[in-house]
């Protein structure tokens, strides 16, 4: 009767604190939030040392409207040939990433800019060029559960050697891309969507909440999945826990290739989970968690839909 009682207690301040500003998400302008996003922006700069990338590019800075945030990458470096090594650059982490992980370059940079930033795909840009005017300019968006690339050549491109890494470490480790036969798109990202939805509901914390599970952004060939309230998945420190997930396929003849990318933050507090933007990147802490994690999710789930 005791912990029912506190357990009430508790349910019921919890719901008196959501109404208060400092509990709230964030704001529908996005503009009130650029000081967040400017943090962000140096939090991809870390990324971009983590993954090798800072000799290529630099997260210069960020431009915020109403409903829509875009980041800005530079050349890390100034020279004469700036323009056609990072055009180089970009041509061949295309075609490396898409061979390895299942993705465009391009839709790695707005998948993590839109984790960073705590957006919706929808509400993130990151646009690449090189000086003014840029020579060569990739502006990468997200529009009807598609992720194209508009994109400006005007240089020669003679630049041919410049060293790339192989692939994006921050993705995933191990298989992240699975080739399914005699199936249609639609019906296999309906049924992984369920199958994560339903592997996730019964989690949560220890005591006080349930996961919170978060699909709105769906289309017929591709999701986002948003994980809250959770703890003791990845981090053995008892952090709260936010998981996302994003699922793609493609239809190929008869077959579908299905292809995933898994991100988690984690942050502190005593009753109440922190807000989305008090969570801190698992990669900087606990990036051996997080790919053990991920690669039995993606076995189970690859396991579901054969």
């Amino acid at each position: 009767m005791a912990y029912r009682l506190v357990r009430a207690f508790l349910l019921t301040c919890l719901l008196l604190c959501q109404s208060a500003p400092g509990v709230r998400g964030q704001s529908a302008d996005l503009r009130q939030d650029k000081s967040f996003f400017q943090k962000k922006q140096q939090e991809f700069g870390h990324w971009l040392g983590q993954n090798k990338l800072e000799k290529i590019f630099r997260a210069d800075s960020v431009a915020v409207s109403s409903k829509k945030v875009t980041l800005f990458l530079r050349p890390a470096f100034d020279s004469k040939t700036a323009c056609d090594s990072i055009q180089c650059a970009w041509e061949k982490l295309e075609k490396e990433n898409r061979k390895v992980n299942g993705q465009y370059f391009h839709e790695r940079l707005l998948q993590k800019w839109a984790f960073l930033a705590e957006l919706h795909p929808d509400q993130a840009e990151v646009v690449v060029r090189c000086h003014d005017p840029a020579h060569f300019l990739a502006k990468v968006y997200s529009r009807n559960g598609k992720v194209p690339v508009e994109q400006r050549n005007i240089r020669s491109g003679t630049v041919s050697e410049v060293s790339t890494p192989a692939s994006l470490q921050g993705v995933n480790t191990g298989d992240n891309k699975i080739m399914l036969q005699n199936k249609k798109v639609g019906a296999v990202t309906a049924k992984a969507r369920r199958y994560l939805a339903a592997y996730y509901k019964p989690k949560g914390t220890p005591v006080l909440w349930n996961a919170k599970v978060d699909t709105s952004y769906t289309t017929y060939d591709e999701f986002v999945m948003e994980v809250t309230h959770l703890s003791y998945e990845i981090c053995p420190d008892g952090f709260f826990e936010y998981h996302r997930i994003y699922v793609k396929g493609l239809q190929k003849g008869d077959d579908v290739e299905l292809s995933w990318e898994f991100q988690g933050k984690y942050g502190s507090g005593i009753i109440f989970p922190p807000r989305k933007n008090d969570y801190k990147d698992m990669d900087l802490r606990y990036k051996s968690n997080l790919e053990d994690y991920q690669r039995h999710l993606f076995k189970k789930l690859t396991d579901h839909l054969r």
